[in-house]
C-alpha cells in the first residue's frame, strides 16, 4: 500500500491533465461518424437578470469559473459550443466519475448480448474466487451497479484515491470486507463498478473490455473522435472502469443523447429502451442524496436525477457534468478544473429554459 500513497502524494488531487499519468488503451472513432451538426443560429442565452448579474455574458461566466470545455446540444444540433485555457474540441478530457455511467452502458450492452445472464446473477458465478470472502456469495450484479453491496468501502477517505492511483486494481478491489447483508444499504464506492470490470473481463475470452466498448458503445454512438480508457498499469493492463474513460466533449455528449432518445442513436439501438427506463428510475434503498449540487435522487443505473424530474445527469469529480432536459430536448456538457462559484445543475435549467 505504501506504493499507492506514494503516487497519490506525487500526482496529488486528479486535473484534467490527469490521463497522461497513466497507461491508456485506445478506443478507435467511429467508422459512421454521428452527423451531430450545428444548429442554425446560436443560441443567446441571459444570464444578467439572475443571481449571475455580476456577468457581464454567460462566456464570462464560464471562463470565470474554470470551465474548460461548455457545450449545448438542442434538437440533436449544437447550438453553444465554448473552451477555455488551452482546451479545443480535439482535447481528449477525463470524466472521471462519469465514467460509471459507461460502465453500466457496457453492462446494459452485455446482458443484450448473453455475456451475462442476469442482474440477479451472484457475482461469484463471473468471479468463483471471490466465494472464499465472508458473504460475497450473496452480492448480485444489480447490487452491485447500484452500490447496495454492503462493501465497506469509503469513497471519501484514502480509499476513494488508493483505487484510483493503485496500479494492481484487481487486488486491491478484492480486498474489501462486507460491512452490511447486500442489498439494504446505499454506499456510493468506485469498488462496486471496479468488480463489475472484472465480471465482463472474464466473459471476453481475451479481448479487452476497451474492444468491446468500442464495438458496442463507442463505433455505434457514431464517435468522431478516438477516446483511451486509462489502465491501472503497463503490466496489470486493468481499465479504471470506475473512473478511467477520457474522450472530447463532443463525443461525451453522444452518452446524454443515447439515453435522451431511449437507447437508440446514430441508426444503433445501443440500449434497450427497457434499459433506460430501469436505469432513470428512482433507486428506493439509496432514495434521496447529499452531493455538491444539493439533494438529488438516484438513478438506478449510475444517474442523477433532479427532484422536480425535469432533468437527469452524470457527473464526474471536481465538476464534470453531463446534463440531459428531455422536455426542452436538450444535453449541457461541461468540463472544468473545478466548480467555481457556480451551481451548476441550476444553472442547466435555467438555460434550458431559453432554449
Amino acid at each position: 500500500m505504501g506504493c499507492i500513497y506514494g503516487r497519490i502524494v506525487y500526482f496529488n488531487a486528479p486535473n484534467l491533465t490527469s490521463p497522461r499519468n497513466f497507461e491508456s488503451r485506445p478506443i478507435q472513432a467511429s467508422r459512421t461518424p454521428n452527423s451531430l451538426g450545428r444548429g442554425k443560429h446560436e443560441a443567446a442565452f441571459n444570464v444578467t437578470a439572475s443571481k449571475d448579474a455580476s456577468y457581464a455574458s454567460l462566456d464570462d461566466l464560464l471562463e470565470s469559473n474554470r470551465t474548460r470545455a461548455f457545450l449545448v446540444i438542442h434538437d440533436d444540433s449544437i447550438v453553444y459550443e465554448r473552451y477555455f485555457g488551452g482546451i479545443s474540441e480535439l482535447t481528449i478530457l477525463p470524466s472521471f466519475s462519469i465514467s460509471k455511467t459507461y460502465a453500466a452502458v457496457l453492462i446494459g450492452c452485455a446482458l443484450k448480448d448473453g455475456l451475462i445472464s442476469s442482474l440477479d446473477d451472484p457475482l461469484v458465478k463471473y468471479v468463483p474466487d471471490l466465494a472464499r470472502k465472508s458473504g460475497y456469495e450473496q452480492v448480485t450484479l444489480e447490487q452491485l451497479l447500484r452500490m447496495t453491496s454492503g462493501i465497506d468501502f469509503d469513497e471519501e477517505s484514502t480509499a476513494g484515491a488508493a483505487i484510483y492511483y493503485t496500479t494492481d486494481l484487481r487486488d486491491l478491489a478484492r480486498s474489501y470486507d462486507l460491512k452490511w447483508p447486500p442489498g439494504q444499504h446505499y454506499l456510493y464506492g468506485s469498488v462496486n463498478i471496479q468488480l463489475l470490470w472484472e465480471v465482463l473481463r472474464g466473459r471476453l475470452e481475451g479481448e479487452s473490455v476497451s474492444h468491446y466498448f468500442e464495438q458496442e458503445v463507442w463505433g455505434p454512438l457514431g464517435a468522431g473522435q478516438a477516446a483511451t480508457w486509462s489502465l491501472d498499469s503497463r503490466q496489470s493492463g486493468v481499465e479504471k472502469f470506475a473512473g478511467g474513460f477520457n474522450a472530447t466533449a463532443r463525443d461525451h455528449a453522444l452518452l446524454g443523447l443515447l439515453y435522451l432518445h431511449r437507447g437508440t442513436l446514430n441508426g444503433h439501438v445501443v440500449l434497450s429502451k427497457q434499459w433506460i427506463e430501469r436505469s432513470l428510475s428512482p433507486d428506493p434503498i439509496a432514495g434521496e442524496v447529499h452531493i455538491a449540487d444539493g439533494t438529488m435522487r438516484r438513478g438506478r443505473y449510475q444517474w442523477f436525477l433532479t427532484l422536480d424530474g425535469r432533468a437527469f445527469f452524470t457527473k464526474g469529480y471536481n465538476g464534470q457534468y453531463i446534463f440531459v432536459v428531455p422536455r426542452k430536448n436538450a444535453v449541457f456538457v461541461r468540463f472544468g478544473d473545478g466548480y467555481g462559484d457556480v451551481d451548476w445543475t441550476r444553472l442547466f435549467l435555467r438555460l434550458a429554459e431559453q432554449l
